[in-house]
């Protein structure tokens, strides 16, 4: 890849202004496209996957998404091929990174998951995730040209719970969040900047219940009421309004001010814990997702 010290002065101008920060990144390995790379965080060797467009330019500032594969997967032959988002990249000129959870010996198989807060800091001997991925985005800006007010994350499963955690606890670096399939296992309080919300999931999703589940080894709220709670924090409304419905699915919106995150719920009549295409629930995921990015900024 070309240096940015040879572009024109305009050119890098023009990037200090838009792009992510890069002073004092802590850098370990350089993050090669379309391979694992690695970078090393409190000690332990995380791996990660880079896929990136091929019509990336230097000279374009692009978004950045933060995939997060969910229990039981990984980054490359879980999250990425089966949600095929590095197509949607492809598509639209976006950089996307697909970050893998740690291995935990408690559990069972040893399948690979993320510390997403809650019960989970106890599990996972309270294991920085949100350090890693904060650090792995700081990574990324150091050598391509993302823009820092449009830096998203989405996430199916245990990975749309931790795409919850990195909304929460990196507020004033994401732009937006799309978890799928996953809510929040505890009640978000005051955070530095508002994080919009679009949640996707099935009525009848076999494995985490959308209404919930209080009493059980991990408990955790209904999507509703994480929703709710997640737009209590800026003064929204509690409780959601229905903006469309059809046989397929419906679109619950929770009412806020100007200036307020848009809070929104993709409820789908069918698709169960599947990554939603047209084919299983009528709604394209990978669609929705990058259409209400597309209109999220992060005022810098």
């Amino acid at each position: 890849m070309k240096s940015r010290f040879f572009l024109p002065v305009v050119i890098i101008i023009i990037t200090a202004v838009f792009a992510c920060k890069k002073e004092n990144v802590p850098i370990n390995y350089y993050p090669a496209a379309n391979q694992v790379d690695t970078l090393l965080h409190d000690g332990i060797i995380r791996t990660y996957i880079l896929h990136v467009p091929a019509s990336y330019s230097v000279n374009t500032v692009v978004p950045l998404v933060i995939a997060l594969h969910g229990h039981s997967s990984s980054a490359a032959a879980g999250f990425e091929r089966g949600s095929m988002l590095s197509e949607k990249a492809d598509s639209e000129g976006f950089i996307i990174a697909y970050p893998n959870g740690l291995h935990y010996p408690w559990d069972g198989d040893s399948l690979k998951l993320w510390n997403v807060g809650g019960q989970y800091e106890e599990w996972t001997g309270g294991t920085d995730d949100v350090g890693f991925i904060d650090q792995m985005i700081d990574l990324i800006c150091q050598y391509y040209t993302i823009d820092a007010s449009r830096i998203f994350v989405t996430g199916h499963s245990n990975g749309a719970r931790m795409a919850y955690n990195l909304g929460y606890k990196l507020s004033k670096k994401i732009a937006a969040i799309a978890p799928h399939s996953g809510q929040m296992v505890y009640v978000p309080t005051k955070m530095n900047l508002p994080v919009p919300v679009l949640h996707l999931h099935a009525l009848n999703d076999n494995v985490v219940d959308y209404n919930g589940c209080i009493g059980c080894e991990l408990n955790v709220l209904p999507v509703d009421t994480i929703l709710g709670d997640w737009a209590s924090v800026f003064s929204c409304n509690t409780l959601p309004d229905t903006v469309f419905t059809n046989s397929d699915y419906i679109i619950k919106k929770w009412k806020c001010s100007e200036g307020s995150p848009d809070v929104m719920l993709y409820l789908a009549n069918r698709g169960v814990h599947n990554w939603f295409t047209i084919s299983n629930s009528g709604i394209s995921a990978n669609d929705v997702i990058w259409e209400f990015f597309e209109t999220h900024q992060k005022e810098q």
